[in-house]
This record gives C-alpha cells, sequence and structure tokens, in this order.
C-alpha cells in the first residue's frame, strides 16, 4: 500500500478546525486542531515514525483524540473526524468558507440565526439587509460579503494552478500506465502556466487507444462521464472539472500540440504566418497551400513543435509566452531568454517561529542546503503584523544575534551558506514602514508589502505604495496587490506608474509564488522588461515544504512574465 502523502495533511487537519467551527461546536476543539496541524507540518515525514497513538501523543499540544485521528490517517490516509463533518454538514454551506472575509465562524453564525444553507439565500440576505442587522456584521461588512460572493461566482469555472497541476499529474501518472501509450502530454491553459485554469486539456498518442480511453473514463477521481469515445473522451473530476483527453495519430501530434496548447490569440498568429509562407497550419499539421487550398498529401514533416516553428521561420517560442502579447517580438526573433530552474541561487522571502512560520530558522536554511542554495533571506513579519508574531525592535535584535550565530556555525562546518537579515515591513497607511529609519538600515534587506486596509481608496492606496517605493531601506515590493486569487481582486492600484517608479528606484517588485497570490502578475511583463524591473522569485514559505514553491510554481511565473535570469536577484551569486 502506498503510503499516505503527509504534505497534505496540516490542511486537513485545518479544514477539520473550519469545519468545527462551522458546525457551531466548541472554539476550544477547533482551536484543538489547528495547533495539531502546526505541529504536524513541523514533524514532516518524521511523523512516520509514530508507530502508535501512545507514541503520538509524545508530542506537543496532541492528546488522545487527535493523536487517534493522526493514527488513522498514517494507517489508512483518511481522517475520520473530517470524513464525519463532511459528510454530516450540508455541502452548499460548505461552499460558504471559499468566501473571502467570511470565515467559518460569521458563516456559522448567519447559518444558525437566518436558517440559510445555499450562497443564493447568503447573498438575498445580505441584498435585503437581514445579515447586516446581526450582531457583529453591519453595512460594510455585509457588502464586503457580497463582493467576495460576486467575485466568486464570475470564476467559478476556473481553480488555481497549483489545483489544476495535482490533479493533471495524478491523471497524467494513472494513463501512463496504459499498454501502447507513446505520447502522453498536459495542453490548454495549464502548459502555459496560466495562474488560474478552467478545462484540462490531455493529448496522446497511443497504440491502444481505446483502453487509454477506457481508463481515463474510469479514474478514482472521475465523477461524471460527459463524452465517450476512441478519439475523444471527456469527463468531470474533482471539485467538477472539465477534463478532455485526445488521441491523435502519431504524425499529427506536434501540430495538435500547438494547436490545443493555445491560446487562440497565439493560433491566429501562426496561421496568419503560415499564410505568408503560402503554407496552411491547423491541428492535423502544416500544408502547402496548392490553389487556396490545403495540399493534404504532401504535409510538410514537423516531428516537433520546435520544427513547426523553423518550418514557419520562426524561432521556438516557450509555451508560457503564447499568449498574444510576445508577437511582435516573435516575429523579430526577439524571444527573449527565459529563466529556468538551474538559474536560481537561493530564496529571498521565508518566515520563521520567530513570527508566522512553522520551522525554525536553522531548519529552513539547512532545507535550502539540502536543495543546493547559496543562501536565504529570512523575513519574518514587521510589528504591526501582531496577528502574524510581528517582531518588536527588541525581538528583531535578538534574531540578527541568532542568524549571526547561524552563520557562524556554517562557516565552522565550511558550508558556503549565507543567511540574510531581512524583514517583510508592512506598508502603514500612510505609506511609511514599520521601523525607524536607524533599524532599517540594520537589515541586509526589506521587503515592503501590503497586508492591511486593502479597501483603501484607490487616490490614496496609489500614494501609499509610491511613498513605500522612495524609501532607501526598501529592496523588494512584495505581492504588490495583495490579491487572493478566486477569493479577492487586491487592492486598487494602478500597477503601471508603480512599475515605472520601481525601476527608476532600482527597487523590484517581488514574483510572490504562493499559489494563492502568483504575482506580479504576468501581463505586466512586457512593461517589466521595457523598464528594465528587477525582481525577485519568493515563495514567501512559512515552512521547509513551502520552500519548493520557488521552483514549483515561482519558474513558471517568472517565465509567463518573460524574466531572464539577470534581472532576478536570486539568481545571482550575491543576491544584493
Amino acid at each position: 500500500m502506498t503510503q499516505p502523502d503527509l504534505s497534505r495533511l496540516p490542511d486537513l487537519l485545518q479544514r477539520t478546525a473550519d469545519l468545527l467551527r462551522l458546525s457551531g461546536a466548541s472554539d476550544f476543539k477547533a482551536i484543538a486542531y489547528e495547533k495539531a496541524s502546526a505541529v504536524v507540518a513541523s514533524e514532516g515525514e518524521h511523523l512516520r515514525e509514530h508507530a502508535s497513538e501512545t507514541s503520538l501523543k509524545s508530542l506537543p499540544n496532541i492528546g488522545s483524540s487527535i493523536a487517534k485521528e493522526l493514527f488513522a490517517y498514517l494507517e489508512t490516509g483518511r481522517l475520520p473526524a473530517l470524513e464525519e463533518l463532511e459528510a454530516r454538514i450540508p455541502a452548499a454551506l460548505i461552499e460558504w468558507l471559499e468566501i473571502s472575509g467570511l470565515g467559518p465562524k460569521g458563516a456559522a453564525k448567519i447559518h444558525q440565526a437566518l436558517e440559510i444553507t445555499t450562497l443564493t439565500e447568503l447573498r438575498a440576505a445580505i441584498e435585503d439587509g437581514r445579515v447586516a442587522d446581526l450582531p457583529g456584521f453591519g453595512k460594510k461588512s455585509a457588502e464586503k460579503i457580497l463582493e467576495a460572493i460576486k467575485w466568486r461566482a464570475q470564476h467559478a469555472d476556473r481553480c488555481r494552478y497549483d489545483e489544476a497541476l495535482a490533479l493533471a499529474e495524478t491523471t497524467r501518472d494513472h494513463l501512463k500506465k496504459t499498454e501502447g501509450l507513446r505520447e502522453l502530454e498536459i495542453a490548454g491553459s495549464l502548459r502555459r502556466c496560466r495562474e488560474t485554469v478552467g478545462d484540462l486539456d490531455f493529448l496522446s498518442v497511443c497504440d491502444n487507444p481505446e483502453a487509454l480511453h477506457e481508463r481515463f473514463r474510469n479514474l478514482p477521481e472521475v465523477t461524471e462521464v460527459l463524452a465517450a469515445g476512441a478519439t475523444k473522451s471527456s469527463v468531470r473530476a474533482g471539485k467538477g472539472r472539465q477534463m478532455d483527453l485526445r488521441t491523435v495519430e502519431s504524425s499529427a501530434f506536434a501540430a495538435a500540440l500547438l494547436y490545443f496548447t493555445g491560446s487562440k490569440e497565439h493560433n491566429v498568429f501562426l496561421r496568419g504566418r503560415a499564410r505568408e509562407k503560402n503554407l496552411t497550419l491547423n491541428e492535423y499539421g502544416l500544408y502547402p497551400l496548392k490553389e487556396g487550398e490545403a495540399d493534404r498529401s504532401n504535409p510538410l514533416p514537423c516531428a516537433t513543435e520546435a520544427e513547426l516553428y523553423a518550418a514557419l521561420d520562426l524561432p521556438y517560442t516557450p509555451p508560457e509566452l503564447r499568449e498574444g502579447l510576445y508577437e511582435s517580438l516573435i516575429r523579430n526573433r526577439q524571444v527573449p531568454d527565459l529563466v529556468t530552474g538551474d538559474d536560481l541561487k537561493g530564496v529571498l522571502h521565508a518566515h520563521s517561529t520567530w513570527s508566522d512560520g512553522q520551522d525554525t530558522i536553522e531548519a529552513m536554511a539547512r532545507a535550502c542546503i539540502k536543495q543546493g542554495y547559496r543562501y536565504l533571506g529570512i523575513t519574518d513579519h514587521s510589528r504591526s503584523a501582531a496577528y502574524a508574531g510581528g517582531l518588536s525592535i527588541e525581538r528583531v535584535q535578538a534574531q540578527w544575534d541568532e542568524i549571526d550565530a547561524l552563520n557562524q556555525t556554517f562557516k565552522d562546518e565550511s558550508v558556503e551558506f549565507i543567511l540574510y537579515k531581512g524583514i517583510e515591513s508592512d506598508i502603514l497607511a500612510d505609506g511609511k514602514l514599520d521601523y525607524p529609519d536607524e533599524i532599517l538600515a540594520g537589515f541586509d534587506f526589506v521587503i515592503a508589502s501590503l497586508h492591511s486596509q486593502l479597501d483603501q481608496e484607490a487616490s490614496a492606496m496609489q500614494k501609499r505604495v509610491e511613498t513605500a517605493l522612495q524609501h532607501p531601506a526598501v529592496t523588494l515590493l512584495g505581492h504588490p496587490t495583495a490579491r487572493l486569487l478566486l477569493k479577492r481582486e487586491g487592492a486598487k492600484l494602478q500597477m503601471e506608474p508603480v512599475i515605472r517608479l520601481a525601476a527608476e528606484r532600482g527597487v523590484g517588485i517581488e514574483l510572490n509564488c504562493t499559489p494563492q497570490r502568483m504575482e506580479l502578475d504576468w501581463r505586466w511583463g512586457a512593461l517589466a522588461a521595457e523598464v528594465g524591473l528587477k525582481t525577485a522569485i519568493c515563495p514567501d514559505a512559512h515552512s521547509v515544504d513551502e520552500l519548493q514553491q520557488t521552483l514549483r510554481y515561482g519558474i513558471p511565473l517568472a517565465r509567463k512574465a518573460a524574466f531572464s535570469s539577470e534581472r532576478i536577484l536570486n539568481c545571482q551569486k550575491v543576491p544584493f
């Protein structure tokens, strides 16, 4: 039996806490699961060393009932308490947890007071004033919840990149077991590394297509079969995600992969280019034009996408750039030399147990060493972020002492690795940073970020961010709009003047590769290149496991924004 995935367990425990609150259970029980989530995240793979409930109870903040749940997960990959809650609480009510700004406690209060369950009922109760009249809410809170409901409805057919990638990779791994499979690729917007994804597309070549499509339609994740065939099948999986599998002849695979990867705008560009060359391009291949029609008896032999681009006298264009933004560069053979994972030298945005991180500075550093990085910039939260254990000036000084001691330890061990003293400083409402200048000057680098008052009026928000950018201590602007994908839009901020000012001041704007954020938005990549904006690929890691986001989500984001390694701080041997 395959061992259960422990990386999922902290999130499952947190979900149990949320559902307990939603069910109206005592907050004491929910807090116990939240504490267990932090313990499990800290333990990581070491949790497997506990072979009994008694052993699990030896861990801090783990009582008998949760030890029983953890042991069940280690044995079966399931949490009985979570499954019981999911079976007991109406699915429509659980959907409320996806509404930004509501939270399980607020959802439970509305549900119990108004005896409503669906999102439609919740929206109606907000619009007729019943939610605003409840204790602890008010008109402004109700309006924010309504905005979040509308935002979610607008994007209901999409999911985040990381969620789509996980489902696609699981599906691909299952399909690869099919005998006779010769080619299998993920296509569509996921291959282009869009930050949110609709349908999932798979393209294959197989000597036994009937078996492949039958396996596809019978995947464990499939909840509904929409279409069944030997060359195309469509299913729904997971949370209603549609997946399509197409099988083509080997000779058509390259053209089909190009076509089904998209985007629509890029395909239009390529078809136009083909016409200029007296050719025609479609999902079956590239053909000469003969009397205005495709000469299908004489296809150009193109076994790869690169050969198709070459036949059109164009440079190969990575899927991340096929969005209708860079066609003039492609036509002029000026495709940027995009960053790769091998270019990364270190990590510059990570939190430790000094604030709201789950692992110590030393644990985070040694994980970076193990991954081959040269340095780690610790950026715990500043003092205004009390909710996240923000550092007082006294604690800043104490953390610096620990970093100095660890750097000496690495030197004594002959390990070529450096810890940099950083901070993620809140940008206050007036644009000032969170510490006196003499403290800010003691950091090796400063990330200035928005975390509060995100609904500030647009002109005030613009002035706030631009004021922060002009502070001499600022190295990077963190997650510039503080958006949460598919949950909230983010701060009202005009990005063009922000990008221009940052480049002028020599301040970078980070590529925050937390799957919920994925910003700087890649659509600003062309302007960023034009003005020479620098960046850093930042995991915003709160644990050892999250350091892997730098490569897994950060590299695709940086490539999509057309960054080469020269403009990325943590692709340099010395970043500052």
